[in-house]
């Protein structure tokens, strides 16, 4: 008779935990199907938003000296990064790059980088063209000419103004070297729409 009663308790309450999980769905569910949801471009700009978030976080410092390819070997050594090497650390997380592939850009807007071909993924676009006369999308990177610089095009505000996520000095406490980076994010930075732009590196399937 107590095995009986057992067996019949085990039922119950196996009938239970099936019928709440047609109700309660796991937080780990819920948190795959809303990375699931997301747009390749939404995916983009929410690794370019943590990774800035990490130089903040992580009291990263601007430099052009001393740096890491990655941002993992970062972290563990110097935690110094720059606009270009923001930028890398961002294409190598999303799959763009692979790890340790990062670029720069010269005075001229050319583009040095420590890898041969930038594979299927991404189209490099010569432009020399201001800003302000080049059609972007948002998600590109764009290399300026005249300031050896690259940043994230983010797409425009409410009033029209582009907005950029920017790893170069705009982003530390005093616009200089060895300062560390602070409120990292979308920004918008009007001096550039009179810059030269010379190249737009466009990752092909956002």
């Amino acid at each position: 008779m107590k095995h009986l009663h057992f067996s019949r308790l085990i039922r119950t309450l196996t009938i239970l935990m099936a019928f709440s999980l047609l109700f309660i769905e796991p937080a780990s569910v819920l948190a795959a199907e809303k990375n699931a949801e997301q747009t390749n471009l939404e995916r983009w700009l929410d690794v370019c938003e943590t990774m800035g978030d990490n130089l903040h976080k992580k009291k990263f410092k601007y430099s052009n000296h001393g740096t890491r390819s990655t941002y993992k070997r970062a972290l563990s050594s110097g935690r110094k990064s720059n606009c270009a090497l923001y930028v890398s650390w961002c294409l190598q997380e999303y799959g763009a790059l692979k790890k340790g592939q990062t670029f720069y850009v010269k005075g001229s807007g050319s583009i040095r980088k420590n890898f041969k071909s930038w594979g299927k993924k991404v189209k490099v676009i010569r432009v020399y063209k201001r800003c302000s006369s080049t059609k972007l999308r948002p998600g590109d990177v764009v290399c300026w000419a005249g300031t050896a610089h690259a940043c994230i095009y983010a797409g425009r505000n409410s009033k029209g103004d582009r907005l950029w996520y920017d790893g170069g000095k705009v982003a530390t406490y005093s616009n200089r070297s060895g300062s560390r980076y602070k409120n990292f994010g979308v920004r918008q930075l009007g001096y550039l729409n009179r810059r030269k732009i010379s190249y737009v590196i466009r990752i092909k399937d956002l």
